[in-house]
Parts: structure tokens; sequence; C-alpha cells
């Protein structure tokens, strides 16, 4: 089970951003396989905001969104008073955005992993819950395998 933070959905979408490919893979299989992912409403908004902003489209931002709400294995949640409350804990103690909070409180709240690319993440919650990159959600997928092999360069 995965929380997988808006990061990762917008480094899969430009091939010229480090990690891309990884980003790409993890996707990939998460979504082929059906795998749970318990997602905030919130990714919807950054998605739409975020792949606007990148390709000056606001249509093709609001696009993505709508077919990432349409894929499998998702679990949507809501910022209800909960939810909210453990965010707002989190982004106190560890000193994260607001956004990021929601995104660390949707995978303490259901025991998934969250997987991102931002270093604030990465770096002020793996005390609290496990936070990987695409790439180690791959290998940990793969049973410690990587199911994404790096080219030669």
């Amino acid at each position: 089970m995965f929380t997988i933070d808006a990061s990762v959905y917008v480094n899969a979408l430009n091939p010229d951003e480090a990690g891309s490919a990884e980003s790409q893979a993890f996707l990939s299989h998460v979504h082929q396989q059906a795998i749970p992912v318990f997602s905030p409403t919130l990714l919807l908004v950054e998605l739409a905001a975020a792949v606007a902003r990148v390709f000056d489209d606001p249509q093709r931002g609001i696009a993505y969104a709508h077919s990432v709400r349409q894929l499998p294995g998702h679990v949507w949640l809501a910022l209800d008073q909960g939810l909210a409350a453990t965010a707002l804990i989190l982004a106190a103690h560890h000193r994260l955005r607001g956004a990021d909070a929601v995104y660390a409180a949707v995978a303490q709240q259901r025991g998934s992993v969250l997987v991102t690319l931002d270093y604030q993440q990465l770096t002020r919650l793996p005390s609290t819950l496990e936070v990987v990159r695409p790439a180690e959600a791959l290998a940990q997928l793969a049973g410690g395998r990587p199911l994404f092999e790096q080219p030669d360069l």
C-alpha cells in the first residue's frame, strides 16, 4: 500500500527531469497491478495546478487530474477533521509545508509507504513513517530486485 506525493506524478510527466523514468515505471507498475494507493483529494488539485503551470495549458492540467482520479486501486481521502488534526501535528513537529503534511497524514493513518521526491518529506519524516523514492518503492515491489534498470551512460 502506498501514498504517492504529487511530485512523483509530475516528475513522471517530464522525461527531461532526473528520475522521470523511475517515476514512470513505478506508477505504471502500481496502476497495472491495481496496488492500493491512498491519496488525499488534494492530489487532484496539486496535479491540475502543476501540469497547467509546467505546460502552460489549464485544460491539460484538468484532464490529467481527471485521468488520475479514474486510476484503479485509488482510495480517495477528503481532508476531514481527523486528517487535518494529524496533518497539523506532523507539519509542526517535522516543519513541513501544509500539503506535504497532508500526504504524510494519509500515509500515517493508513499505514502506507509514502513515495515522494520531496526533499523535506524524505529527510524529515523517516522517524515517523516509511518514506521512499520511486526507485526504492519499485525495489520493494520486486522483493528487493530492481524492477527498473538504470541505462548505462
